[in-house]
C-alpha cells in the first residue's frame, strides 16, 4: 500500500502566521504523515530555489531524523512547522564562490587555520532550528553562534532574506557581528549584496537606578532594534553583450568582526572589492543561471 502526503494548500493560503511569512506565495504544505517518506515531497528541478513546508512535525521526529532530512532545514519546535529549502544551482554557486574568496585571503594572511569554516552547521534554540548558507567564527573558542553569516537567496522575496540575517543577528545577541546576503534576481539579472551589523552594541547593557536608589545592570534584553545596512554593492547584468554595471564599492569584513582579534604584522581586513566579487561572484552565479535554464529546457522538452 502506497502513502502519499496530505496536501495542505499552498502558503499564500496560510494566513499572517510569522514563520512562513515571505516565502514564496507558491510554496506547498503538507500535513505530516509519518508513513510517507520525505523525500518523495522534493520537487522537479528548478533554476530558482525551492521550498515545501510540513505542519504538525513533531520535535521528537525532528530530532531522531535530522540526519535523513533532504536540503536545508528550518524548524519551529513550538508551532512544530518544518521548512525544507532545496538550493538552486546558482544559489550554491554564490555561496560557494563567496566561501572561496574567504579561505583566499584567508590563505595569503595566512590566518586559515584560526577560521572555523562552519559551513551550513544548523544552530539549535528554543524557538528555532535554522542553518545559514555559509558561516565562519574563530577555531577552537567553544562559540556557538559564528561571528560571520551568509544568507543567499533565489526566488525568495527580499523581506525573507533580510528577516533571516536579522535573525541571526539578534538571536544571537550580537554574537554574530556581521551577516551578509546575497539578493539573486533571475528576472533583471541583479545580484545585490548587503553587509548587516547589530543596531546595538553585542555587550549591551541596561542600567537603572531603583527607587531605593539600588544601581541594578540589566544583562537579558528581548526586543533588539532591526540590524543596520553596513555596505552594498549591486551588480546589474550587461544584455545584448554590453557590460555589466556595478554600483557601490564591493565589501569588507573587518579582521576583528570575524576573528574577534586585532590584526598583527601581515594580517588586515578581509576586502572584497567590487571587480572581485564581480569577476568571482556575479559572473560565476550569471553563468549558472543560464546553466541551469538550459537543463531545464532539457527536462522540459
Amino acid at each position: 500500500m502506497s502513502y502519499v502526503y496530505q496536501s495542505e494548500g499552498v502558503v499564500s493560503e496560510e494566513g499572517a502566521n510569522p514563520f512562513l511569512e515571505h516565502l514564496p506565495p507558491d510554496t506547498p504544505v503538507y500535513r505530516y504523515d509519518r508513513q510517507c517518506v520525505i523525500g518523495s515531497l522534493l520537487p522537479p528541478y528548478s533554476v530558482e530555489d525551492r521550498f515545501i513546508v510540513i505542519k504538525h512535525f513533531p520535535p521528537e521526529i525532528f530530532a531522531k531524523c535530522e540526519e535523513a532530512l533532504p536540503q536545508r532545514c528550518d524548524y519551529s519546535p513550538p508551532l512544530q512547522i518544518l521548512v525544507i529549502k532545496m538550493p538552486s544551482q546558482p544559489h550554491e554557486e554564490a555561496a560557494v564562490s563567496f566561501e572561496a574568496m574567504i579561505t583566499e585571503i584567508a590563505k595569503k594572511m595566512q590566518v586559515f587555520r584560526r577560521i572555523a569554516a562552519c559551513g551550513a552547521t544548523r544552530i539549535d534554540t528554543p524557538d528555532r532550528s535554522k542553518q545559514a548558507d555559509r558561516s565562519w567564527k574563530p577555531a577552537r573558542q567553544a562559540r556557538k553562534f559564528p561571528t560571520v553569516a551568509l544568507e543567499v537567496g533565489f526566488s525568495e522575496t527580499t523581506a525573507k532574506l533580510e528577516k533571516d540575517i536579522a535573525w541571526w543577528i539578534n538571536e544571537s545577541k550580537g554574537e554574530v557581528r556581521m551577516g551578509v546576503t546575497v539578493d539573486i534576481k533571475r528576472r533583471s539579472g541583479c545580484i545585490e549584496i548587503k553587509s548587516w551589523t547589530p543596531a546595538f552594541e553585542p555587550s549591551l547593557h541596561l542600567d537603572y537606578v531603583t527607587v531605593s536608589g539600588r544601581h541594578v545592570v540589566k544583562r537579558h534584553v528581548d526586543n533588539f532594534p532591526p540590524p543596520q545596512i553596513a555596505q552594498r554593492v549591486l551588480f546589474k547584468r550587461g544584455r545584448d553583450g554590453s557590460d555589466p554595471t556595478i554600483e557601490g564599492e564591493g565589501l569588507t569584513i573587518p579582521f576583528h568582526t570575524l576573528l574577534l582579534d586585532e590584526p598583527g604584522e601581515g594580517e588586515r581586513d578581509f576586502v572584497l572589492t567590487a571587480e572581485m566579487l564581480l569577476l568571482d561572484l556575479a559572473e560565476r552565479v550569471w553563468d549558472a543561471i543560464d546553466d541551469a535554464e538550459q537543463i531545464q529546457a532539457k527536462e522540459r522538452s
